[in-house]
């Protein structure tokens, strides 16, 4: 008995030490969950500095642009709700089918709606600043904004604060870096080519150029201004038609409002269609080309959009 003594303490030692461990991986295990679960984000925007939790789940989106890139990067789930009174761009159709809340038009907010849904977050857009301080009142919110001076860039970072917020910032970068790649090998092929860019309004012309919310077209893709002097503006710059002859590019980019707006196409066809407009090289060389409406103007900055934007003009180059 004597001789077995030493053998089962040591047993007994064992079998301690193990469930100490055992007691210790578990604690681990339970503080490294609770640390996850109590994560914070920080961010900064024209809304101001907010502070969220890691793992937001109920997310108002007011901006179709946003809604683009979360839908992009697999987190439509966290979407509780969007502006339905609008006209939402037909590849985001599905947020119609009745599981998502309607929190008014993109310009006007249903306020009431928006606090009855209990946000834990909201993203704001441009269209909405002199609703911010009512917004904030109602959950911490997020202002995307794309500062077209330096768009490449800005769009970068949008995107990748949308991916932060909803944990998918690994996802993000590689189809940054894919788009980066596609948008550098365009502009290897739209040097030397000039182009126009021209937003029809109904019987309304404006022009767009470097720097503008359509202006990625030169300032990235490559193509040289065929009017270097276009006044920068969210609205563009009033021309006729004898300015599109008299400027004569090589490529002439059309994005139809009217399309995006009503759903209605063919507006800018028509008011192109004319004996002036037929004058320019762009009508000659079949180089009118008449965008997406939905992604220039109504998701223009969106994760998917851009991508669809990059291989639309290139699709255009001849």
């Amino acid at each position: 008995m004597k001789k077995c003594l030493p053998t089962l303490l040591a047993a007994a030692l064992a079998l301690g030490l193990a469930a100490c461990g055992q007691q210790t991986d578990s604690k681990t295990a339970s503080d490294s969950t609770s640390q996850a679960a109590g994560e914070q984000i920080k961010l900064s925007s024209k809304a101001g500095e907010i502070t969220i939790p890691a793992n937001v789940s109920k997310i108002a989106v007011m901006d179709y642009t946003s809604l683009d890139t979360f839908v992009a990067l697999g987190a439509s789930d966290k979407v509780i709700g969007l502006p339905l009174s609008s006209a939402v761009p037909t590849s985001l159709a599905s947020f119609k089918d009745g599981k998502y809340a309607d929190f008014g038009a993109v310009n006007n907010v249903n306020l009431e709606k928006l606090a009855a849904a209990q946000p834990q977050l909201v993203i704001s857009a441009d269209r909405l600043q002199k609703q911010t301080d009512a917004l904030k009142q109602i959950a911490p919110t997020y202002h995307y904004s794309i500062d077209t001076n330096n768009y490449w860039q800005s769009f970068h970072e949008q995107t990748l604060n949308l991916a932060k917020i909803v944990g998918k910032t690994t996802e993000a970068e590689q189809k940054l870096q894919a788009l980066d790649a596609e948008a550098a090998k365009l502009s290897e092929k739209t040097k030397g080519k000039t182009a126009l860019i021209v937003l029809v309004n109904n019987d309304k012309l404006m022009a767009f150029g470097q720097h503008s919310r359509f202006g990625l077209i030169h300032d990235k893709l490559g193509f040289t201004p065929a009017d270097a002097s276009i006044k920068v503006g969210t609205h563009g710059q009033s021309i006729s038609y004898e300015y599109i002859a008299e400027k004569n590019p090589d490529y002439l980019f059309v994005i139809d409002r009217a399309s995006a707006v009503t759903g209605k196409s063919g507006g800018a066809q028509a008011a192109l269609n004319n004996d002036i407009v037929k004058q320019s090289k762009a009508a000659k060389e079949n180089h009118i080309v008449y965008l997406d409406a939905n992604n220039w103007y109504l998701m223009n900055g969106g994760l998917n959009a851009m991508h669809e934007m990059v291989a639309e003009v290139g699709n255009a180059i001849k």
